[in-house]
């Protein structure tokens, strides 16, 4: 039988609340290099992939030979634009021809979200908030929570929602190392980079969700 996981949750304001019980199954299975390849994957995904170099054909420049051929005790050497040369052109750089992405298969996609998840529940990084109905949408009141819990400004937190909130946008908008995401475009990458994660209930069963499909 499938331990349940029980979630600590507190209300938007730093007030402790009843915890969620979720079936541990159901919240992904911890896999290292499941999470190492995703992450590469998305890493890698951020860059434009689009950087050139010169070559020693594409320096402008003279083509005349650096020194006589025999005579100076140095080695042969032609033009001064060879890679081994200050200001020459770059041996095996970049040529931004062919940009390409890397990619997951959706099951690894799904995977690795739940891999994820189960990290930040076993480092103990993850928590439920409620009560954003009736947030008004000070920075102020959300400090208690993010200091008292998340240990905030020293470690960066990501808060997810299921649908957009304005009053917690404006809360957080002026917060360094504080990020707003909405459920749907969370990715593994996302809740890896944080160091503590706030979810909102219907946030987290539509994480669940996709991780189970």
């Amino acid at each position: 039988m499938t331990k349940a996981v029980q979630i600590p949750v507190y209300s938007v304001t730093g007030e402790s609340s009843t915890p969620w019980s979720y079936d541990g199954s159901s919240l992904g299975r911890l896999n290292t290099s499941l999470l190492t390849q995703a992450i590469r994957v998305y890493q890698s995904n951020l860059h434009q992939k689009t950087s050139k170099v010169k070559t020693r054909g594409e320096v402008d420049g003279s083509t005349k030979k650096i020194y006589r051929q025999k005579g100076t005790g140095n080695a042969r050497h032609g033009a001064k634009y060879a890679p081994i040369f200050v200001g020459g052109g770059i041996a095996h750089g970049p040529t931004g021809v062919k940009p390409y992405n890397l990619a997951l298969p959706k099951a690894m996609r799904r995977a690795a979200l739940g891999a994820a998840l189960a990290s930040k529940l076993d480092e103990k990084r993850l928590s439920g908030v409620t009560a954003l109905k009736t947030f008004s949408g000070k920075t102020s009141a959300i400090l208690k929570l993010l200091q008292s819990v998340a240990n905030h400004p020293k470690d960066s937190v990501l808060v997810v929602t299921n649908a957009r909130s304005v009053s917690l946008y404006r809360a957080l908008a002026n917060l360094q190392l504080v990020s707003l995401k909405r459920a749907s475009l969370i990715s593994a990458y996302d809740l890896i980079s944080a160091d503590y994660i706030f979810i909102t209930k219907k946030a987290l069963d539509s994480l669940i969700t996709r991780i189970n499909l």
